[in-house]
């Protein structure tokens, strides 16, 4: 079970709104005086993870995209979640099929989950908020 979250928003999974979830967690960062480095890692993973849920979860429809930011210690756990048809391999996919391990470069760690029409996809993330605890 999660912690209750100290950030949560819920909006369509439309490209538009990647912005404002990118834009909300530069917010966060700013009030949690992180360093640039850190901040620009968190909003670029956080970014990648919902490009993915706006591209691949829901096809032609729309779809929410929630995203959960929880401040642990000196940790921030981030769940972008959908409840779309989860990650498979797609031959007609947009991207170049980077995101993953973009994101996996960015954080301390990432964790997969869900995924089926019982569980929603869920894509964890961890990362240090302190100089020196930053991206693995």
């Amino acid at each position: 079970m999660s912690p209750s979250p100290d950030l949560q928003l819920l909006v369509p999974a439309r490209a538009e709104n990647v912005a404002v979830v990118r834009h909300a967690f530069g917010g966060l960062a700013e009030a949690l005086a992180l360093p640039d480095q850190i901040a620009a890692d968190i909003k670029l993973a956080v970014t990648e993870a919902c490009t993915n849920v706006v591209l691949h979860a829901y096809g032609e429809d729309d779809g929410p995209l929630e995203v959960d930011a929880s401040i642990l210690d000196e940790e921030l756990l981030v769940i972008v979640r959908d409840h779309g048809t989860g990650i498979h391999p797609r031959p007609d996919s947009p991207g170049l099929g980077l995101g993953l391990p973009l994101i996996a470069t960015l954080s301390q760690s990432l964790e997969l989950e869900g995924g089926s029409e019982e569980h929603p996809t869920e894509v964890r993330m961890t990362f240090g908020l302190s100089n020196g605890s930053g991206a693995a």
